[in-house]
């Protein structure tokens, strides 16, 4: 993703790599030897269908390293006693435990906080708050961390091990986490004379706990949001089509049978199928049911004292220029982007011949390697500037090596330590699952996982021996250093400074990983690569992923901010789409569109309703 949407994180890019392209900055590592016997006892090598017990959070945690050493632990000289959390020095807790075990009310009487275990009480009228706020502040802290581990828990149980129990189960969940956010979002609007807050971390925390998102809306009207979301992901998430030219060979589903065609075919014919049928069965579905979702979306952002859901969006940037910032960053790269677009029609047309690539229109969205156009990386091999001067790959040398899931995890935590960082605590090993399980379903897409405890972070990702997945391991493990950097802030600020840099810090440190010094250290690469036509081909292609991906994931979000400040448009929602793509990326539609087709509903983030600007 990218810093302040597609286009800002690059500057971060360029802010990071600068410091990892220092001489030596791995501190001279030597060859990574596959037989470290560090972790072989808690996570062995040949256990591939280890049986991974759900999430516990009474699990003691086992962290040998003082630096992340349990902040719940006794020896922590800010422990609490009375709320098994740690105070800063100077607080008091708000609930004090009497001599019979039970604890006093919280600040200001039983008017003042919910009970979350009560969801009557959560939706009461009550008169304004006027206890203390440092005190109240302290409860939440507390409330909000363990509502979020059992959210995080459940979605986590579902996640590996996927049934209609655990299914149900993160649902229900994820609605009491969201009543949770409701009761609290009330508390703080009851809250007295909150410009008189002086302490600005203070008022910083009261505004954060103040927006909720869409947990905002009344019971009826979230479960009527939650439920649109959720009839365009289940038309998302079971859309099939039939083969091409084959109409009895049906089920072909989008990962991985039509995202490995878009890769490899180039079959023009095949390419317009998969690509029109694909928008047939997703988009086109779903265009009524979004059109209803906006007009919530956009209530659920007012009761967050927003405009709409695009000013929601932004709020976490913290810019009240970010949308001209945004277009400026772009028109920095659009002189870079114009010419790789040249050259690629110029390579295409010289393929496809000049009956089908026009000398100056845009290209066709379906021959660039890529189901939605937003990477053209699976087109290099017709198009590379060098042919058979292949860029760096260290697979072949990875399996020659015996390399293992769990080595390259290994490996990756070495390159975290290398930086003064603290290796990795025990329960992370314990708890994450680095290679698919073979006795039962796991969702596979790589992700790394805060359980909101300042103690549980863990990695979900069915790890391959390639040096794609060595990349993404080491992207994984930023998010977890990151997580480890500000457990010991309060739970409203453990996040990200703002949406897009945990990802901006996940993909500098891939890019430093995959640069030939680095994995020539690694014992990766036996000899030098100093040839300038193979550095152009590794350079070209990694334009052709993230050069290429700037312009898709900047109109995301433009196209939406448009529909989310006019709300009705109903007549223009795939035209405005397809302006929007050929203005900035210079493609078009294999075939003719029109208003009945809905084509940005071919791509998840759209019927989720998730930002894409991160």
């Amino acid at each position: 993703m990218c810093d302040v949407g597609a286009i800002r994180k690059v500057v971060i890019f360029l802010k990071i790599i600068q410091i990892l392209a220092e001489p030596n900055p791995q501190l001279n590592l030597p060859p990574y030897s596959s037989s470290t016997p560090s972790y072989d006892n808690i996570y062995p090598k040949s256990d591939v269908n280890r049986k991974y017990d759900p999430y516990d959070p009474n699990r003691k945690n086992q962290d040998p390293y003082d630096a992340n050493r349990d902040v719940y632990s006794r020896d922590n000289p800010y422990y609490n006693y009375n709320l098994g959390y740690p105070e800063e020095p100077g607080y008091s807790s708000p609930r004090p435990i009497n001599a019979d075990g039970s604890r006093n009310e919280f600040p200001g009487g039983s008017g003042g906080l919910f009970d979350p275990n009560n969801p009557d009480d959560r939706f009461k009228n009550r008169s304004p708050y006027r206890g203390d706020i440092r005190g109240l502040l302290q409860a939440l802290d507390l409330q909000a961390s363990q509502q979020c581990t059992a959210n995080v828990a459940a979605q986590w149980n579902f996640e590996t091990n996927v049934n209609e129990a655990t299914q149900l189960e993160a649902l229900n969940a994820q609605q009491a986490y969201s009543e949770f956010q409701h009761g609290l979002w009330e508390l703080i609007n009851r809250l007295e004379k909150l410009e008189n807050i002086q302490d600005p971390i203070i008022s910083r925390q009261l505004r954060y706990y103040s927006i909720v998102g869409p947990a905002a809306l009344p019971p009826d009207q979230l479960d009527r949001y939650n439920r649109l979301i959720n009839d365009m992901l289940s038309v998302y998430n079971s859309a099939t089509i039939c083969a091409h030219n084959e109409p009895f060979r049906c089920g072909l589903r989008l990962q991985p049978d039509l995202v490995s065609i878009m890769a490899s075919s180039r079959n023009w014919d095949e390419l317009q199928f998969v690509w029109t049928e694909w928008r047939r069965n997703t988009g086109q579905q779903i265009k009524d049911t979004y059109e209803q979702m906006v007009q919530i979306s956009n209530e659920a952002a007012r009761l967050n004292n927003f405009t709409n859901t695009a000013e929601y969006w932004n709020f976490p940037f913290e810019s009240s220029t970010l949308n001209d910032d945004l277009e400026d960053a772009w028109q920095e790269v659009k002189p870079l982007y114009e010419l790789l677009h040249a050259y690629v029609r110029r390579r295409l047309r010289d393929y496809y011949g000049p009956d089908k690539i026009s000398r100056q229109a845009p290209l066709p969205a379906h021959i660039l390697g890529n189901m939605w156009a937003q990477s053209w990386v699976n087109i290099f091999d017709i198009t590379q500037p060098y042919p058979g001067h292949n860029f760096l790959d260290v697979t072949p040398e990875m399996i020659k090596q015996g390399y293992s899931p769990i080595d390259i995890f290994r490996l990756a935590e070495d390159f975290f330590v290398s930086l003064n960082l603290s290796a990795l605590p025990t329960d992370f090993w314990s708890g994450s699952i680095l290679q698919e399980p073979l006795d039962r379903v796991v969702l596979c897409q790589p992700s790394a996982w805060d359980f909101c405890n300042r103690r549980d972070y863990r990695i979900k990702m069915c790890t391959q021996v390639n040096m794609k997945d060595l990349i993404t391991a080491h992207h994984e493990l930023a998010h977890i250093h990151y997580f480890i950097q500000y457990k010991n802030l309060p739970k409203v600020f453990r996040d990200g400074a703002n949406p897009a840099f945990h990802e901006a810090i996940g993909e500098a440190i891939g890019l430093s990983v995959g640069t030939p010094r680095h994995l020539q250290a690694l014992g990766l690469v036996q000899t030098s690569v100093e040839e300038t036509s193979v550095d152009i081909n590794y350079l070209y292609a990694m334009a052709l992923d993230k050069v290429v991906f700037l312009p898709y994931a900047y109109i995301m979000d433009k196209w939406r901010y448009d529909i989310f400040k006019r709300e009705r448009v109903k007549d223009q929602l795939n035209c405005n789409w397809w302006r929007l793509s050929e203005e900035y990326m210079g493609i078009k539609p294999p075939v003719l569109r029109s208003e009945i087709d809905f084509d940005p509903g071919s791509k998840y983030h759209i019927p989720a309703n998730i930002p894409y600007m991160r």
